[in-house]
């Protein structure tokens, strides 16, 4: 639908005044304002030739589609402001877990120094024995804990570093494999560690991560529970 040079002088929009005014035109120079097409396509019905009329069909198919791209944009600007909030109120939300010990999924757990290596282990049913295997990066046996019958659910575990055959454990990771007999047959546990929250990474490629203390960073997502 040709617009001709004397319709938009009429309306305020000449060549020259709307070089003037860029800022309310796109890249590939197409008004963005609706009052503006509105006004353009009001002036093309007055002007028409009354021989020739313009077809309406295509005045109301440009209306919708202006429509929709309009609606679209609002969509996407709330969304953004939306985004931004939620990601907002994440950040603080981690950055008040600094200080506080956190729960990731994880077959590896920190021994500080003087300190105790803590976790759970995850029952999904009632067990009638319960073990806790726990070795150095060697794969040597430092510590076999029996915990006889325990209960559906999260059954916490710490090691203070003394090994079975005596002495101390030096500071560092270990790996804990739990399992437990249930109905009757052996089965494999998950593990939790449980560390403190060192600081909080906003931001990267991975987006935010928490720093647990020995165990390594995290999305805010992994974290199990906090205490």
């Amino acid at each position: 639908m040709a617009v001709d040079t004397n319709t938009l002088q009429a309306l305020g929009l000449s060549p020259a005044a709307t070089a003037a005014t860029s800022g309310t035109r796109t890249a590939n120079n197409k008004l963005v304002s609706q009052d503006q097409f509105l006004k353009l396509m009001t002036a093309q019905l007055n002007n028409q030739n009354p021989m020739s009329p313009q077809d309406s069909t295509q005045f109301l198919s440009q209306m919708a589609q202006f429509s929709m791209v309009s609606g679209i944009q609002d969509l996407q600007s709330s969304f953004n402001s939306f985004s931004g909030a939620i990601q907002q109120n994440q950040s603080l939300s981690a950055s008040n877990l600094v200080g506080h010990s956190a729960s990731v999924a994880s077959d590896k757990a920190m021994l500080p120094g003087n300190g105790t290596l803590k976790g759970e282990m995850v029952l999904p049913a009632a067990a009638s024995a319960v073990t806790l295997r726990i070795t150095d990066s060697n794969g040597t046996l430092m510590k076999v804990e029996n915990l006889g019958p325990q209960s559906q659910g999260n059954l916490p575990f710490a090691w203070d570093g003394t090994q079975d055959g005596g002495g101390l454990a030096q500071p560092g990771l270990y790996t804990v494999k739990a399992e437990a007999v249930i109905g009757g047959q052996t089965t494999a546990l998950t593990t939790q560690a449980t560390a403190p929250v060192t600081g909080v990474t906003l931001g990267g490629a991975k987006g935010m991560q928490v720093e647990l203390q020995g165990l390594g960073s995290y999305a805010l997502s992994d974290i199990q529970s906090v205490n």
